[in-house]
């Protein structure tokens, strides 16, 4: 069955007003038809909308339809006049239970013109619920299905709460109402002055954009058949102008006599787009956002199914805007879509403070349509940032306040609550030991710089540190605008993405959030540094990785650095108590590399005590002066230092007689600002450092590899990792960074 809502603007709309003034459900009114002896006994005939059964075809033609709600409205109309209707559109398939039987029908709309003072209603508006049929204003026919169901048929609520929400779509974006109501192109134009100088020419206007005249010729014309000085321009076309307005515009031609304008700025649109009609364009679009962004229509419709398997085929889009700055989850929150919101943050993983275009976040949209359930999801989410502004600089409290919606009172009552309940709270570790508990003012809205600011560093600090993501199989080191705590949120699909560790096993590693050196920071800067702070935490950092054997050096460097940390935990040395006894495999752990000990061709314990006691007659005393020296060693002697270390592997081929056999070498991979290096996770051996003056790379994304080569040839490597992508983006960084003028590959 076909059912058909004729739709008009509420006669509170008078022509003096723009279509721009349809803001509600207030400002349209719906033709009710009155079926056959209502009201005059207990016929199950009630007020209904017009229907039509096709013949043919589930799909009636347009002008069926037309023809349709010409008769329709002539037999109930007291002066026995029409509506000619001039567009139909199709709104929505729905199914609906007729008798206790299933059915399918269509709803079309079709929308009539707005009228002029000689174009007046065939009907008057009416806001008796039991006056005579006619047209009355959505708003009220939607509470009175609601409230007095018996007056109707049994479809008319379904098809009522589809049109309402059909509407609603239309008044939430900017130039759809005003196509809806809009007049045909035709209709817009009463009156055409042409200029008579193209006049004798077929298709004159085309031809007239085709052969592009020069403006000589075209005055000459114009000059040979017309002597006037004045063009009328037709004002109707294309702007929103009633149909009872003949002319309100006399355009004096600033061109006659004068200079001639510059034509070959004016841009010459292509034949389809000159003739292409506005109100196609407007019905076009309406199509493609349903064909576009079918996870924003799910969501307007709270269609639950289809909402949960776009998510799973297209899961990244639930945060995406549609082409009027609306994401998913709004379109949910305005429809009132609970269950929508809900699985839209549990399942899809929205963010919660989400605005859209007009910097309206979800929780200022509940507030003003007065959807406390769904602020009550909200508040209980525990990325929810409390503190957000909208365009106005408005709270989401005075929001409702001042919209004051249904149920504002609880909204105003909830969001109350939330702004005293303790904030959540984020642990962030130093490389010393220390850790500092933050409050997440912003919850998933704060960020890697909010953080940095709330642990107080100095300024010289903010310059050589910044946040990590840490667990056992990654590192990652997070962007000034990036939140901790989504990218925690996010640590097992990145540690399954980055470092290919199964899914069971990424979820069992526990992410910390960690202070730790820039990997952009400078060489030059770093060398600069003064802050008694900064220096202890760049030494404790360089100490950890130097016991984790990623920062290999030789033997005597390593000796060296040994008794510097001695110095630092044992103070100076003394010959009673420092003795080669003292050196046990405890103390030597805390010193050294755990593969530097697997050496016995050394005696360690000898060769530090000696260094050790040189360094206590001659060197510095202060532990600030000790780290500084320290890090020296490391910014002088060790390649790798400042490394961003990542894993991977790469294929050893050993020929033995006529025979080739290939092996894996399993790798840490370093990259900072002097080149890329490879340490054997075997022995921890530096396998081979390259700096960027004779390095080149190239990136293989879809086979999770890259290949570098040295100018020279002698260095040609495949190296397999799932971080490709990352070491590659480094490197050309890091690269370019420190030499001027040079671009990675």
């Amino acid at each position: 069955m076909l059912y058909i809502a004729i739709v008009r603007p509420a006669q509170s709309i008078t022509p003096k007003h723009s279509i721009k003034s349809l803001k509600s459900t207030k400002d349209v009114e719906l033709f009710i038809q009155e079926a056959p002896g209502f009201g005059k006994n207990d016929s199950d005939e009630r007020k209904r909308l017009p229907s039509v059964k096709p013949r043919l075809s589930y799909h009636a033609s347009k002008q069926a339809i037309i023809d349709h709600v010409f008769q329709v409205t002539k037999s109930a109309s007291p002066s026995n006049t029409g509506i000619k209707a001039k567009r139909v559109i199709h709104a929505k398939d729905l199914k609906l239970q007729v008798n206790g039987t299933p059915e399918n029908a269509i709803l079309y709309v079709v929308p009539t013109l707005i009228r002029g003072p000689t174009t007046p209603y065939p009907f008057q508006s009416s806001s008796e619920p039991n006056a005579p049929c006619g047209f009355h204003t959505l708003h009220q026919v939607t509470h009175e299905v609601n409230g007095q169901g018996d007056k109707y048929n049994e479809v008319v609520k379904p098809l009522v709460d589809a049109l309402e929400r059909w509407m609603k779509r239309q008044m939430s974006r900017p130039t759809s109402l005003q196509a809806l109501f809009r007049p045909t192109a035709l209709d817009r134009i009463h009156e055409n002055i042409t200029n008579p100088a193209y006049a004798a020419e077929p298709n004159r206007d085309w031809l007239l954009l085709e052969n592009k005249l020069t403006p000589e010729q075209a005055m000459a014309k114009m000059k040979e058949t017309n002597k006037t000085d004045h063009v009328v321009h037709n004002p109707l076309y294309g702007i929103h102008v009633y149909l009872y307005n003949k002319v309100d515009m006399l355009v004096t031609n600033p061109y006659y006599g004068q200079a001639i304008p510059d034509y070959s700025k004016i841009k010459i649109p292509d034949r389809e787009q000159w003739f292409k009609g506005e109100d196609n364009k407007e019905e076009s679009r309406e199509l493609s956002w349903v064909e576009e962004f079918p996870l924003h229509r799910a969501a307007a419709d709270g269609d639950l199914p289809t909402l949960r398997y776009l998510l799973k085929v297209e899961g990244s889009k639930v945060n995406i805007w549609d082409h009027d700055g609306w994401p998913a989850i709004h379109y949910a929150c305005w429809y009132g879509r609970v269950d929508a919101v809900k699985i839209l943050l549990d399942e899809g993983g929205c963010d919660p403070n989400i605005t859209n275009r007009n910097e309206t976040s979800l929780l200022h949209l509940a507030a003003g349509c007065g959807c406390h359930n769904i602020i009550r999801i909200l508040v209980d989410h525990p990325f929810i940032d409390r503190h957000l502004l909208d365009k106005q600089q408005r709270t989401p409290i005075e929001c409702a306040e001042q919209i004051k919606s249904k149920d504002w009172n609880k909204c105003v009552q909830l969001l109350k609550e939330l702004s005293h309940k303790p904030y959540r709270r984020i642990t962030v570790h130093k490389m010393d030991g220390s850790e500092k508990t933050l409050d997440l003012r912003r919850g998933g809205n704060a960020t890697v710089n909010d953080l940095i600011e709330s642990l107080r560093l100095s300024n010289e600090s903010k310059l050589y540190f910044s946040l990590w993501v840490t667990s056992k199989s990654l590192h990652l080191q997070l962007k000034p605008d990036h939140s901790p705590l989504i990218q925690m949120q996010k640590w097992p699909e990145l540690l399954c993405q980055l470092s290919g560790v199964k899914r069971k096993s990424a979820e069992a590693e526990n992410p910390r959030i960690v202070l730790k050196r820039d990997v952009n920071l400078l060489p030059n800067v770093e060398e600069e540094v003064s802050d008694i702070y900064s220096t202890r935490l760049l030494y404790e950092e360089a100490r950890a990785q130097v016991l984790r054997g990623l920062y290999p050096s030789l033997d005597q460097v390593a000796i060296a650095m040994a008794a510097v940390v001695m110095r630092i935990i044992h103070g100076p040395y003394d010959h009673k108590k420092h003795k080669p006894s003292f050196m046990d495999d405890t103390i030597l752990r805390q010193i050294l590399p755990g593969c530097k000990l697997h050496n016995r061709t050394l005696n360690w314990p000898q060769k530090i005590l000696q260094e050790f006691k040189e360094l206590s007659e001659q060197g510095p005393g202060e532990a600030s002066q000790l780290h500084l020296l320290y890090l020296r060693y490391c910014w002088t002697q060790i390649s790798t230092y400042g490394s961003a270390f990542f894993t991977g592997y790469a294929y050893a081929t050993r020929k033995h007689g006529n025979d080739t056999h290939q092996r894996i070498v399993a790798m840490y991979i370093g990259v900072n600002h002097r080149g890329i290096h490879f340490i054997k996770v075997e022995n921890k051996a530096l396998l081979v450092s390259v700096s960027y003056l004779s390095l080149s790379w190239k990136l293989n994304e879809a086979e999770r590899l890259f290949q570098i080569r040295t100018g020279d040839d002698k260095i040609n490597m495949i190296i397999h990792t799932p971080q490709a992508a990352l070491i590659c983006h480094l490197m050309s960084k890091l690269r370019s960074s420190c030499i001027p003028g040079l671009k990675g590959s």
